[in-house]
């Protein structure tokens, strides 16, 4: 979705609650560390708070849809919902809004279980093709479309390319420093980010060689580059057709629709458009959320593509308590660790720090040195 928050928070921040309360385990102390709990949940995957400060950029709410829901109606919004009519798609029964800071989608009025939340014509969304693993391509792709001159001429695709996130509010693992990245102390997570980024480093430097004539070549920056790869991961979804490849589209305003584990509403590809399909009744002013990922991500999957964490992810337990396998598991986009009661025990100590001192950092608005 969009408009993270400005800092990283503890991610996850109760990776073995639930492990805790599965296990039956009694709540323990390490000596001399206090308030250590299996039970009380107390494993964090981002250890301390990483301040950004990135400016959120999204202008400023100032009509009310319903229940004190703030819209936003700043002229880069606006665009975009008269770009997006004039395009044949069906917006009119949502808004963007402003939820506590982050940017949503929030129903005008009441829309009833089976109606189209949006529906936005196939020919509004970019396809950015149908490359798997490495995000970098779709990126290539991504950069040349929003620096080619007929874009810049004739300006079709500007309104929606204009509320993409910026440069400075990407904030996936990608683009931690390296003592952002240490202060994780999560091994899993600070591999899988050095390898993606080695893969991604190759890539943009074959992208860059001069003389090399490919439809998506274009000359960009490192981090114009990272821009794109960010989109990618954080928006882009993949369209699976009978019979063929996914391709790999980014969707004006679905685009737009936060994460909820408990979303019940559908993804549809019909009739030359991509449509949210309401699962259930939704009352006017309420946020509307989907599914990312089919509904399996761990936290390690989420701040590696997302930038945020879920508390209380039934998949961290999976993660941690799932047979240990060395290539993801069926149906997840992660390994199994197979830990049993004393190597959660075990990996709980091995943390540098305690319940108490992650929270004095996030009070605080960052690392501590």
């Amino acid at each position: 979705a969009s408009g993270r928050t400005a800092a990283f928070i503890s991610s996850p921040t109760a990776l073995l609650r639930n492990a805790g309360s599965v296990l039956h385990m009694p709540s323990s102390g390490r000596s001399g560390r206090k308030g250590r709990s299996l039970a009380d949940g107390v494993v964090m995957m981002a250890k301390k708070v990483v301040s950004r400060k990135a400016s959120k950029g999204f202008g400023a709410p100032k009509k009310i849809v319903k229940n004190n829901v703030k819209e936003l109606d700043d002229p880069k919004t606006v665009a975009l919902f008269d770009w997006l009519k004039e395009g044949g798609s069906s917006v009119s029964r949502v808004a963007i809004a402003d939820f506590k800071g982050l940017r949503g989608v929030a129903a005008r009025e009441v829309i009833e279980e089976g109606q189209a939340i949006v529906s936005i014509p196939q020919d509004l969304a970019l396809n950015l093709g149908s490359d798997g693993i490495n995000p970098g391509y779709a990126a290539s792709k991504l950069c040349a479309i929003e620096k080619s001159e007929e874009r810049r001429q004739q300006g079709w695709f500007q309104p929606f390319l204009d509320v993409l996130p910026t440069f400075e509010q990407c904030d996936t693992t990608d683009f931690f420093s390296d003592d952002e990245l240490k202060a994780l102390e999560w091994e899993p997570v600070q591999t899988e980010t050095a390898e993606r980024l080695s893969m991604l480093r190759s890539t943009y430097d074959a992208s860059q060689i001069k003389g090399v004539q490919r439809e998506d070549q274009v000359e960009v920056s490192w981090d114009e580059f990272m821009w794109g790869v960010y989109q990618v991961v954080s928006r882009v979804l993949t369209i699976q057709r009978e019979g063929q490849d996914g391709e790999k589209y980014l969707i004006p305003m679905i685009d737009m629709f936060n994460h909820d584990p408990r979303s019940v509403h559908e993804l549809k590809c019909s009739q030359g458009a991509f449509k949210v399909i309401a699962g259930k009744r939704i009352q006017a002013g309420e946020q509307i959320n989907i599914l990312y990922g089919g509904g399996v991500l761990n936290n390690d999957r989420l701040i590696q593509d997302y930038g945020f964490i879920q508390q209380n992810n039934e998949f961290d337990v999976e993660q941690l308590t799932a047979r240990k396998t060395k290539e993801p598991m069926v149906g997840y986009p992660f390994k199994g660790m197979g830990l049993d009661e004393a190597g959660l025990r075990e990996l709980l100590d091995s943390f540098s720090t305690t319940l108490e001192d992650d929270e004095a950092a996030l009070g605080g608005g960052g690392l501590d040195g």
